[in-house]
């Protein structure tokens, strides 16, 4: 008995066969729950009378509706002549399901010696491990419309045969809702299929195992769409079509009606028949049963390549979802063609057998296929035709001729063909003609070359009537008298001695080539050199085997001397002999290469010795000629006259270009070169004084000399050192007034080192009367002049250490040593006094008005003040505090300023910051007003260049400085520095704003710190404007830092950008989390600065706010 399992795998097989055989969609039974689908190969089909791969015959392919949204109108999918018997898919084809035979997702793990299953089953106890993790989906339900239109071309027939459907501007058609409004060829109807069918399709793309006749209304898979449009009976009322749709009463006619058929939504059945997974989602597949359809037999002349005769078809009724037999061309009258059996049904490539039947969902177009009954068979050589052709009957066997045709320099091969396949010289003749071609092999002989004694040298195979590629290369050995040049190739056997070139003759033989050649006398070298080992040669002559050379180059001989000896020419000897076998070279017969090498005689040489009173004298004091290694007689002595300076006494001689201190005795020194001697003198100097003169200057405390103690002249010897000459007090009296003296200021005539010429020497004492911790005390060991007087002091109060006297402390600039300017000069930390605890009687802590910064760079004499505040509830105008200040509005605002368009001119932090108790730059400040500039202002002064030493092209603030320079709104100090990062005080501010104003009111207002400060007409303009306020204390402390609150502040009451309240702002403003008390007193001008917005004027000319805008792009400005 077969177990379980091979038994539900063999009827599984089975039925995967007949269903291949009947062109229905590859199921899988439900017969059994553990029986899964089976795949249907591609390739499955009936295979009688069957040539897919080189059919000629044409026939319409079926083709089905696109399932994703196309990318073009071609991609639509376009259906015309579908096989009825695919599944439409909701635009899928029954070949995409996934049912592939070369698919290996879905292999089984049974291991069942016995098993034969398909390669797709599943195991059940796969899919019962994994239910839990599937759950239902939705998916997208289709329906094939009941009848097809006739196929005119072989062009697919388009997705209106589904519904829903899309448009297709291809095929000029409209899509349609199905009768549900929204619904399209990408949505089908909304449905959903179940946790079972999606488990199942985790392991394959298609679910086709149900009853094509009667579809699958098995609830396990399916929730099919409540609302199925014009197919849902409760969508009617008295035959009409309630719901919206976009498909009118006559396009739905045209899709649902037939001639023979009116449709109704009682009178059609779905049968749901395939589930498919596809790139765009789960698709459920549907047809109408029941509707009239019809199959047409069509005589397809033209698609088997016919000609001359009528096309004709023939039409039968059947019924959708009804099994149709498929009847033999007898039933019909079709003409038949001469010479041509019919060979069957055909749709594209597949068989539709007679007498089987078949499922039909639409019409069903059957073209016949006609096989012709005989054909030619033709023999060629070299493209001409052997003999004439013979002709075979379809099928029967043909044997090969054996006829073996000749080619000059070819052997016959055989007989070659590309129609049919030959077995043993016979073959089956096809339903085609069949061409044989004679196929030769060129014949190759063999060349080859051999020497004159006729010993080989190579060969080459060359094919019939070609030529050799090359020669090979060929050689005589020379002997004694000849050498011998090679003339060229005779044919071997030729007695002629004929010459010729094998590479320019065609092989039509196998022949051999011996090689000739020409004796040519020898001739030999003969060489002469100056020596055995010279490498060139003096002169060279060719001489003929036998003969004696002409030449004798004696003229060119010679021998370089040397430190001993000169050479003369004495004759010729052959190389490797001894100088004594002279040969005489023009009398000796040449018979091989051969060298002469000259002979010399050498000659002793003599050499001049000369003494000479000095390197430079022309006249020598004596000559005299020595003969090689020998010594001199002469021994000559010399005398020098005495200068202003020495005496000179003779030492001795010295050899020229050496020192005077290596003295020689020239007479025991052998001689070995031409030797110049040199007298040496030792020479005793003559003594002398210079005068030298000390002078002392006195400086006051403005670095200007007052006095000059001019001292008389001195005597000292030469060569004495400055140094010795004087003695500095380290401090001289003059006038009663201490001064000290600085070293590196001391000055001697051409800064010499050694008295060697009168001099004056320079001492330099500058006044030093003050510089302690205490005014009354008096010197420092510095210089007052190059000090710096930081005073310390406190208005309307004490120092926290008790009293009010001003605290005074000198800082040099310049080192008291040399006179030179120190790098760093800065505040001493530990000189800055504490205060702030000690103020008077209705004060309370103040502010300095310049803060003492320890260590902060000092630049001239200082004053510090620190002012005790008189205590007050309410602060100044921008001056602090938490009250808002009272603000009176001007008229206008300045000529140039933008007041119009409130854009923000202060960005914020990254981490949400405005920081607007912080400090402000002055190349910031200068940033602000440059963007607040009116367009035409700003482009009419623009400018990228100044003369500012610390302003450079590349800074960030430069347009914005230069451009605010050159209109003369900002300065720089006297020094030419604008000081770009320093920051900005409140006079410096208020002098920028009221620069803006060439009309401004300048009379003095009544502020008691700004009588003599550099800036008071301008703090009075600005006063004057109501654009800046002072504080309860009568003072407007010109000097303190502002703050960035300050300077928006100010800036917004110079541009009229005033709101009133909270209330005037917009909720969607800029926020910032350190701007967030509403009752701070700069609240609203930091929100107003920050902030791009549009805005209407109040009665009370305050602003409100109408709505945000965007910021300008300041950066494009700024560059």
């Amino acid at each position: 008995m077969l177990k379980k399992n091979m038994r539900k795998r063999l009827l599984a097989g089975a039925l995967a066969t007949i269903m291949a055989l009947t062109m229905c969609p590859t199921w899988a039974l439900a017969v059994d729950e553990d029986i899964n689908t089976l795949p249907a190969p591609e390739g499955q089909m009936p295979a009688v009378d069957s040539t897919p791969a080189e059919d000629t015959i044409q026939t319409p392919d079926a083709g089905t509706q696109g399932q994703t949204e196309p990318k073009d109108t071609e991609q639509a999918g376009q259906l015309e002549n579908q096989d009825p018997a695919q599944a439409p898919s909701g635009g899928t084809d029954i070949e995409n399901t996934g049912n592939n035979s070369s698919s290996n997702e879905n292999d089984s793990q049974n291991n069942d010696a016995e098993s034969n299953s398909p390669a797709n089953t599943i195991s059940v106890q796969e899919l019962q491990s994994d239910r839990a993790w599937y759950q239902r989906e939705e998916a997208m339900y289709f329906i094939l419309l009941p009848k097809r239109g006739t196929p005119k071309n072989n062009r697919d027939q388009g997705q209106e045969n589904y519904l829903p459907s899309s448009d297709n501007e291809t095929a000029g058609t409209k899509g349609s809702d199905g009768g549900v409004d929204g619904l399209s060829a990408y949505t089908g109807y909304r449905g959903y299929v179940t946790a079972k069918a999606m488990r199942i399709l985790a392991y394959r793309n298609a679910i086709d195992g149900f009853d094509y006749e009667n579809g699958l209304n098995d609830t396990d898979y399916l929730e099919v769409p409540e609302n199925l449009g014009f197919f849902t009976a409760k969508n009617w009322t008295n035959g009409s079509y309630t719901p919206t749709t976009n498909t009118d009463e006559t396009a739905r006619n045209a899709l649902l009606n037939t001639d023979s058929f009116t449709f109704t939504p009682d009178g059609v059945e779905i049968v749901w028949y395939t589930i498919k997974k596809q790139s765009d989602g789960i698709h459920v597949d549907g047809y109408l049963r029941g509707v009239p359809i019809t199959v047409t037999y069509h005589t397809n002349y033209e698609g088997n390549n016919i000609t001359g005769m009528t096309e004709d078809s023939k039409e039968v009724s059947a019924t959708s979802g009804h099994k149709y037999t498929v009847q033999d061309i007898d039933f019909t009258d079709f003409e038949r063609p001469e010479n041509y059996t019919f060979a069957g049904w055909y749709v594209g490539s597949t068989k539709y057998d007679v007498g089987s039947q078949y499922l039909l969902t639409g019409d069903l177009h059957l073209y016949a296929k006609w096989v012709k009954n005989a054909y030619n068979v033709t023999y060629y050589v070299d493209g001409a035709k052997y003999e004439q052709e013979k002709t075979y009957k379809v099928n029967s066997a043909v044997d090969v001729k054996t006829d073996r045709p000749e080619k000059e320099g070819y052997t016959f091969k055989g007989w070659k063909t590309k129609d049919v396949t030959v077995t043993n010289d016979t073959f089956t003749m096809p339903e085609k003609d069949v061409r044989f071609d004679a196929e030769f092999e060129i014949n190759k002989y063999t060349v080859t070359w051999e020497n004159e004694d006729n010993s080989f040298i190579t060969s080459a195979k060359v094919e019939y009537k070609n030529t050799p590629k090359s020669n090979p290369a060929v050689s005589k050995a020379s002997d004694a008298q000849f050498d011998y040049e090679f003339v060229g190739w005779k044919v071997k056997g030729d007695e002629s001695n004929k010459i010729v070139a094998p590479t320019e003759i065609a092989v039509t033989e196998d022949v051999t080539y011996v090689a000739v050649f020409k004796p040519v006398t020898r001739q030999y070298t003969v060489t002469w050199k100056n020596s055995d080992d010279a490498v060139d040669s003096l002169a060279t002559e060719k001489v003929d085997y036998n003969g004696k050379p002409t030449l004798d180059p004696r003229d060119k001989a010679n021998k370089a001397s040397n430190a001993q000896y000169t050479y003369e020419f004495k004759g010729w000897k052959l190389a490797d002999t001894a100088d004594t076998a002279l040969v005489d070279p023009t009398t000796i017969a040449v018979v091989k290469d051969v060298t002469y090498i000259a002979v010399f005689k050498p000659i002793t040489r003599q050499y001049t010795v000369t003494w000479k009173i000095s390197d430079d004298a022309v006249d020598s004091l004596a000559t005299e000629k020595v003969d090689y290694n020998g010594k001199p007689t002469e021994n000559p002595t010399a005398s020098k006259e005495s200068d202003k300076d020495y005496n000179y006494i003779f030492k001795g001689w010295k050899v020229s270009g050496t020192a005077d201190k290596d003295t020689v005795e020239p007479t025991d020194i052998v001689v070995t070169a031409d030797v110049t001697y040199i007298a040496v003198f030792d020479k005793t100097a003559r003594q002398k004084n210079y005068n030298y003169t000390i002078n002392k200057h006195f400086y006051n405390e403005k670095d200007v000399e007052v006095n000059v103690d001019k001292g008389g002249a001195k005597s000292a010897v030469e060569n004495t050192d400055i140094k010795d000459l004087y003695t500095a007090n380290k401090q001289e009296t003059f006038g009663n007034q201490n001064y000290v003296y600085v070293p590196g200021l001391t000055k001697v005539t051409d800064n010499l080192k050694k008295l060697t010429k009168d001099v004056t020497i320079d001492l330099y004492y500058y006044l030093d009367v003050k510089g302690g911790e205490k005014p009354d005390e008096t010197g420092n060991g510095t210089p007052d002049a190059w000090e710096y007087r930081l005073a310390f002091k406190v208005v309307n109060g004490e120092w926290n250490k008790g009293g009010s006297a001003d605290i005074v402390v000198y800082v040099p600039f310049k080192d008291y040593k040399t006179g030179k300017t120190l790098e760093y000069v800065v505040v001493p930390i530990t000189s800055i006094p504490a205060v702030g605890d000690k103020p008077n009687s209705g004060y309370r802590a103040g502010s300095w008005d310049t803060t003492p910064v320890g260590n902060a760079k000092v630049e001239k004499d200082t004053v510090f003040t620190y002012t005790y505040a008189k205590k007050s509830s309410s602060g100044g105008g921008g001056g602090g505090g938490s009250h808002k200040p009272t603000v009176t509005i001007p008229d206008d605002v300045p000529t140039g300023l933008n007041g119009d368009d409130h854009y923000a001119y202060i960005v914020g932090y990254p981490d949400s910051t405005v920081r607007p108790q912080d400090g402000i730059t002055r190349a910031e400040v200068a940033t602000i007003f440059f963007r607040l500039l009116t367009d035409e202002t700003r482009n009419a002064n623009s400018t990228k260049t100044n003369s500012y030493s610390d302003v450079a092209a590349g800074a960030w603030y430069n347009h914005a400085v230069s451009t605010l320079s050159a209109m003369g709104i900002v300065k720089g100090d006297s020094q030419g520095k604008f000081n770009p990062n320093a920051p900005i005080t409140r006079a410096e501010f208020a002098a920028i704003a009221a620069r803006f104003d060439d009309k401004a009111n300048t009379t003095a207002v009544d502020f008691s710190d700004i009588a003599s400060h550099w800036a008071k007409n301008e703090i009075s303009a600005a006063a004057n404007n109501g654009w800046i306020n002072g504080y309860t204390d009568g003072t407007f402390r010109p000097n303190n830092k502002i703050t960035r609150a300050e300077a928006m502040t100010l800036v917004n009451r110079v541009l009229k950008r005033l709101p009133e309240t909270a209330e005037d702002l917009h909720n969607d403003m800029i926020k910032w989390s350190d701007n967030s008390d509403t009752s701070a007193w700069y609240y609203l001008a930091v929100q107003e600065a920050t902030n791009s917005h549009y805005y209407d004027l109040k009665e009370n000319k305050h602003e409100k706010w109408s709505k945000l805008r965007e910021t300008r792009d300041w950066t494009e400005l700024e560059k």
